[in-house]
């Protein structure tokens, strides 16, 4: 029986007691969490299979699973990432580097955790690896400016991803204690994730540190834009006011302003949107995560317009979780998506990371609702230039361009008990189209057209049958005298009866 092993030599091997032995140190006690799920993952074929260049870097690997790959370690692209890991750091910092090496050598238990596979690399390779990548996206993100498209569209592919809790160690290293490196990071994820992102992302969660990657960041705005607005939103100035009266009745030394002061800054603080946001989806562990790869079952655009007389208006805010249609106004409810040449690798991409990170607590797959959703809709051009008309869809490519986007996208559509806002919206569209009269016949045409004309068919073939056998009959007996002789017994018969 032969036998499967992840080692392809006696060194491997030797790499991977040490790796693990590392988890287990003699001398001292690190802190590791041996739950920390990882982050980046590598795509079964089953889902990169239809499009891989959609799913793999074309110009740029980052991170172990790409960076050694042949074809993309060109001397250009390597003193591309030289380049720019000198000019971030500056020729006065250049001696830190192998510093942030040293960092993430120690921290090798943690760095592998990162991944869902097991790198067969020396930790000194994999850090140094790491290491240069990750001050190269460091570096792109600081000095952004749309550039290479391409370039800028591998980095948000899944398996190409820098972990952040990476980028923020090697902050530690490289910038001053007192430094706000968390905050830098996230608006430089923002900013990235704005350019790139088709759908609109959500303005009101500011320095959130828990992403765990760009394209993390990017899935998680856009998922969590809710139109759901703090109690205090609406008078944030007056409530600021107020809190600043309280600290300074505080220092004028009236009882009782210190804790006001604190309850109603602790009040501004607290994150309403995502605590009511719960309250808005339910409890998602009751979900069933198991996707589904058959296509929605709904219209086209073109044929709910003509034939059921709905019509499409855009979000004026709010994201995916804000889809619906109205039954008084007849009016579906989409949110605006961008369209450009790079879009549908972000689209695959963002679907492919939602389904590789389903496993993790309150994981669920709206996004992919709405992809489908979109690609259920959009069979044509003509269902695009409804959109674009409506300002939903808002590109400059092309009607057909943007029609291949939605139909070479897989359909992954879940089913689940609890049904999301994307589901019963489609349940509402596909009941006024059911019960529109001209769709009805339509449908009874489709379904019992066929075997009607199968049996007027038959009827036709058996008729064209007897003819021919009669035909036969004829030129053998001779048909005339044959009908002659029995019309003149009948004409007999009838003038016997006469009497």
């Amino acid at each position: 029986m032969s036998s499967i092993s992840i080692f392809s030599s006696g060194e491997s091997e030797k790499r991977w007691v040490l790796a693990m032995e590392k988890n287990f140190p003699h001398d001292h006690i690190l802190d590791i969490d041996f739950n920390t799920p990882p982050c980046v993952f590598t795509l079964p074929k089953t889902l990169s299979q239809s499009k891989p260049e959609a799913y793999t870097p074309q110009l740029l690997g980052l991170g172990p699973y790409h960076h050694l790959r042949p074809d993309l370690y060109s001397t250009t692209t390597h003193n591309l990432k030289l380049a720019a890991v000198t000019e971030f750091l500056g020729t006065e910092n250049l001696h830190k580097f192998p510093h942030v090496v040293d960092a993430l050598v120690q921290s090798e238990p943690l760095l592998r955790s990162c991944y869902d596979q097991y790198i067969d690399l020396d930790i000194r390779t994999l850090s140094w690896i790491l290491a240069i990548d990750a001050v190269f996206l460091l570096h792109l993100l600081k000095s952004y400016s749309p550039r290479d498209a391409k370039m800028e569209t591998d980095i948000l592919m899944v398996e190409n991803q820098i972990p952040a809790v990476l980028l923020r160690k090697i902050r530690q290293v490289l910038e001053p204690p007192d430094a706000d490196g968390n905050s830098t990071l996230y608006e430089e994820f923002h900013f990235f994730c704005q350019n790139h992102s088709p759908l609109q992302l959500n303005e009101h969660i500011k320095g959130d540190i828990n992403q765990v990657h760009l394209l993390h960041h990017m899935y998680y705005l856009i998922v969590n834009n809710v139109t759901i607005q703090s109690p205090f939103s609406t008078y944030s100035l007056q409530l600021t006011d107020v809190i600043d009266g309280a600290h300074f009745l505080a220092d004028q030394g009236l009882p009782g302003a210190g804790i006001t002061a604190q309850v109603l800054t602790f009040m501004q603080k607290i994150p309403w949107d995502k605590i009511l946001g719960m309250f808005k989806k339910g409890n998602s562990d009751e979900q069933n995560n198991n996707p589904s790869v058959e296509e929605i079952d709904i219209p086209s655009v073109s044929r709910m317009s003509r034939l059921a007389g709905i019509k499409f208006a855009q979000l004026t805010s709010g994201g995916i979780r804000e889809i619906r249609f109205d039954e008084g106004e007849k009016k579906f409810y989409l949110p605006i998506i961008k369209l450009t040449a790079s879009s549908e690798v972000v689209l695959r991409n963002l679907v492919a990371y939602e389904a590789a990170s389903i496993t993790e607590p309150g994981s669920t797959l709206e996004f992919a609702e709405y992809v489908d959703l979109m690609c259920g809709i959009v069979d044509s051009a003509k269902d695009v230039d409804i959109l674009k008309r409506e300002n939903i869809v808002e590109s400059e490519l092309s009607d057909e361009e943007v029609a291949r986007i939605f139909n070479g996208i897989s359909k992954s559509m879940k089913k689940s008990e609890n049904k999301s806002n994307i589901e019963e919206a489609i349940d509402s569209v596909n009941t006024r189209y059911d019960n529109v009269c001209g769709v009805r016949v339509k449908r009874f045409a489709v379904k019992y057209g066929c075997a009607l004309f199968k049996f007027v068919s038959l009827v036709i073939s058996i008729v064209v049958l007897v003819l021919l056998i009669l035909r036969a009959f004829c030129s053998v007996f001779g048909c005339r005298s044959l009908f002659g002789e029995i019309f003149t017994a009948q004409n007999r018969n009838l003038v016997l009866s006469s009497y």
